[in-house]
């Protein structure tokens, strides 16, 4: 059955992907928005070029005033840049979470919101429903300043540039073959194997039922054997 990709996608409760589908394009991005009743969490609100469509996604699901709160895991472009026109358009200070080694950089796209610098793991933004929303620093995957969130409530991990892909066939979860897409994209943009088993450290004492990265497909399935595989990659490919 063919998803309606020009809609925001449930892929847990009350959590939605609001990306862009390009059926030509080989790199996809993927903004999420989690609704919780009083206030909405926007993830990785994306780049400029896709923001209209983005946009259009984000005001299906809820009213722009109930974004309360916007989580940044580092400081690209294509996950950032689009964070000024939000502030535009709510009629609110908003919140922006971002690791420490990031949030130096970010206002230099215009960002005006008050950001909460993330120093160390398990600091958490913790909604007025109670759902808790925990940050995991993961320093060098890929930028110094880089971090995931874990929703204890619905266990989705937003990985951000974890278990990403490039994909000119690409489907919002993940297929059989996606283990070899993310080694792809991973191994050549991850300089340093020592950070990947970090990061598969921490990972491993989560109870993750969703891994919804900032790029490539949503896992669902097999979870512990994407996490064993961060120990395996080839880092650094590029360093040779």
């Amino acid at each position: 059955m063919r998803m309606k990709y020009e809609e925001p996608i449930e892929i847990a409760e009350n959590t939605y992907w609001v990306g862009h589908y390009d059926e030509e394009a080989g790199f996809h991005c993927n903004p999420y928005l989690i609704d919780d009743g009083e206030e909405a969490v926007l993830i990785d609100p994306g780049g400029i070029t896709h923001y209209p469509h983005v946009l259009k996604k984000v005001i299906r699901a809820v009213d722009l005033d109930r974004i309360h709160h916007i989580i940044l895991h580092h400081q690209d472009p294509d996950l950032c840049a689009s964070t000024p026109r939000y502030e535009e358009l709510i009629n609110h200070e908003v919140t922006v979470y971002n690791p420490l080694r990031a949030s130096f950089f970010i206002p230099y796209y215009g960002i005006k919101s008050r950001v909460v610098p993330i120093r160390r793991d398990g600091e958490a933004l913790v909604l007025k429903s109670g759902r808790r929303l925990e940050f995991y620093l993961t320093p060098f995957v890929h930028f110094a300043g880089s971090m995931v969130t874990y929703d204890t409530r619905s266990k989705v991990l937003f990985s951000s540039d974890i278990f990403g892909a490039f994909s000119f066939d690409w489907s919002l979860y993940a297929r059989d073959d996606y283990l070899e897409a993310v080694k792809a994209f991973l191994e050549p943009y991850v300089g340093s194997k020592k950070a990947l088993e970090n990061v598969a450290r921490k990972l491993e004492q989560l109870d993750i039922e969703v891994i919804a990265p900032q790029h490539g497909s949503i896992i669902t399935d097999n979870i512990p054997e994407f996490i064993q595989a961060l120990r395996e990659m080839d880092a650094g490919v590029y360093l040779e």
